[in-house]
């Protein structure tokens, strides 16, 4: 069922009336429901009204998504779906802005079921209701307490090897990550994605530009071709699920925005159904998304959720990746022959200060983006080995990915295998170093080399190069 789990950060539910006021309100339905019984007979009662039925399938229902140790009355569940003065706030209201994680895994039989292939936290400003939604990418290198370091797609799995914890550890290590404080978290597997978007009825997702996927993963271990061409599109489950996985012909950070454009689109359909005037439609969601779903929220907490979102205005809400690209703050570098991203300056400090100036006002996404802008490295390209015009060739590529390449020629002495970088910043722009090593998969040399060129790096190229 859906798992509404405790958690050390999270509110206490909301207490009831006191105990004899919950014994009086139960007489008084009881008798009510009595008198209607002996008054107009059991036909009469069962066409009462249709809101009086709803109430009942919909007691039903959630009871039945309820923990065995969630110790919550029916008459509880009632008054945090249906009150319409509740008093239910959740945390960080009180300062205006909600925090939340959004984790998808592929669950099942898949490869790895409980890495999260997709990490986000929603930032919701409910005083001007708009939001945020950043996208940290699971190759991200972090420190997990009482662990050690690892990716960023092992921190649920990891936690919940500890005490049944992944949920609580992943919202300590992503607030860690971007400075905020995130007591909530959503987990959600591949399969009760594709069914929560068939039961909206599809959702409507633009694709800017052709995809061309050749080994998308099939459920048989196997491969399929996924070609989705440019246009507007209204997805089943199947369809935005594969848009939102495909991974071959693009890169991580491409998924990762397109997986925002989905759960934009999650968003805005839902809104337009108006699920909490339709329980049936509700009902058939939770009901789909059993065994699928996975929160630390109450029930009345999910439904404060909704109320707060409701009106949010989808063209103010941003979206960040953070990502390789000059603006991305992170790098690409290898640990212990693993491939992991690290921040800019190996200095994590660097995400949280990003997002607190965003939060904060002081400065828009767009204004901090082109902020961020660093000379290029100047690079000096000599060819190890005795392969013409290689050199070149790699110069020409490291030119059209930013870099300034002061000198080309040959090295004076040949037969390298391995490409050999040299580092002549005097440590000052190291972890740009280690970036350019892990791309050109060559050494950093240890040895000190002065350069007449004014380069900052030597780059001395061997046949694995070519």
């Amino acid at each position: 069922m859906v798992r509404l789990k405790s958690d050390k950060k999270s509110k206490k539910e909301p207490k009831l009336d006191s105990e004899s006021t919950q014994e009086e309100a139960s007489i008084t339905t009881s008798s009510r429901l009595h008198r209607i019984k002996k008054r107009n007979g059991l036909k009469r009662f069962f066409g009462v009204s249709l809101i009086i039925l709803v109430l009942l399938v919909v007691g039903w229902f959630t009871t039945k998504l309820a923990l065995n140790n969630w110790d919550i009355s029916n008459a509880a569940i009632w008054k945090n779906l249906f009150s319409l003065d509740s008093s239910v706030e959740l945390m960080g209201e009180e300062s205006g802005r909600v925090n939340i994680l959004l984790m998808g895994i592929p669950g099942g039989d898949a490869d790895g079921p409980e890495l999260s292939d997709t990490v986000m936290v929603a930032s919701l400003d409910i005083e001007n209701n708009t939001g945020l939604l950043f996208s940290l990418p699971r190759d991200l290198y972090v420190r997990i307490p009482g662990y050690g370091n690892s990716k960023l797609n092992a921190v649920y799995k990891i936690g919940n090897s500890q005490d049944d914890a992944g949920g609580s550890v992943a919202t300590q290590v992503a607030g860690d990550i971007l400075g905020l404080d995130i007591p909530y978290y959503f987990r959600i597997n591949f399969a009760g994605f594709e069914q929560l978007i068939d039961e909206l009825g599809g959702v409507t997702i633009e694709v800017e530009k052709d995809l061309y996927d050749k080994e998308y993963p099939t459920p048989s271990k196997g491969y399929e071709t996924l070609d989705i061409k440019a246009g507007t599109y209204t997805m089943d489950g199947a369809m935005a699920l594969k848009y939102a996985r495909s991974r071959q012909s693009t890169s991580d950070f491409d998924r990762a925005r397109r997986q925002q454009k989905v759960i934009l689109a999650i968003r805005e359909k839902a809104m337009s159904l108006d699920l909490l005037s339709e329980p049936s439609k509700a009902l058939s969601i939770f009901d789909i998304l059993n065994d699928t779903l996975e929160t630390n929220l109450s029930i009345a907490e999910i439904r404060r959720l909704f109320e707060l979102v409701k009106d949010f205005d989808p063209n103010l809400l941003d979206t960040k990746v953070f990502d390789d690209s000059p603006t991305g703050l992170l790098y690409g570098t290898r640990v212990d022959e693993m491939y992991v991203l690290r921040p800019v300056g190996d200095d994590y400090s660097v995400i949280a200060d990003y997002v607190t100036k965003v939060i904060s006002g002081q400065a828009s996404l767009e204004e901090l983006d082109s902020q961020v802008v660093t000379e290029p490295l100047k690079i000096e390209v000599l060819n190890g080995t005795i392969i013409t015009g290689l050199a070149g060739r790699v110069a020409t590529q490291l030119e059209a990915e930013g870099y300034e390449v002061v000198h080309v020629g040959n090295n004076l002495s040949r037969g390298f295998v391995k490409s050999i970088i040299y580092d002549m910043t005097d440590g000052d722009r190291s972890w740009e170093v280690r970036k350019l090593a892990t791309d050109l998969n060559a050494d950093v040399a240890e040895e000190e080399v002065t350069s007449s060129y004014g380069a900052q790096i030597r780059v001395v190229l061997g046949s694995e190069a070519n």
